[in-house]
């Protein structure tokens, strides 16, 4: 099965962000496990019903949490695949995704590999695709 050009666009988009949504996961974790309250009104002493088990309802919560979940999986398919990358590959999402100082066209990096536009595309057609496996889109 082939990528349609969104979907290409998006799986690129996590590699862009990849920052972005380390961060957006870190927040989201603190948003899970520290949610804002209003203040008890209940002063009398009452008895609570909540578990005493801290860490077992902090990772049950992150657990039952779609979006942690979410951006946990971008974050480590992502991760774990930039760790198994080849030099050139690396070179490719240093140059295209990951440096924001600078834009890199295609031809650059083909320049910079000593290769043509074509097996630089190719290379990172492979990253597309992995990436796509990874989060089950494939």
């Amino acid at each position: 099965m082939t990528l349609n050009k969104v979907t290409v666009k998006q799986l690129e988009d996590y590699w862009i962000n990849h920052k972005d949504y380390k961060k957006q996961l870190y927040y989201r974790e603190l948003e899970v496990l520290h949610p804002y309250r209003e203040a008890d009104s209940n002063i009398g002493g009452g008895k609570s019903n909540r578990t005493s088990d801290t860490t077992m309802v902090k990772a049950a919560a992150l657990v039952e949490d779609a979006r942690y979940q979410h951006l946990k999986k971008i974050v480590r398919v992502v991760e774990d695949i930039y760790e198994e990358l080849d030099d050139d590959q690396r070179t490719i999402v240093d140059m295209r995704y990951f440096d924001k100082d600078e834009c890199y066209e295609w031809e650059d990096i083909a320049d910079k590999l000593f290769m043509s536009r074509q097996r630089v595309f190719r290379k990172r057609n492979r990253i597309i695709d992995k990436t796509a496996e990874r989060l089950g889109w494939l």
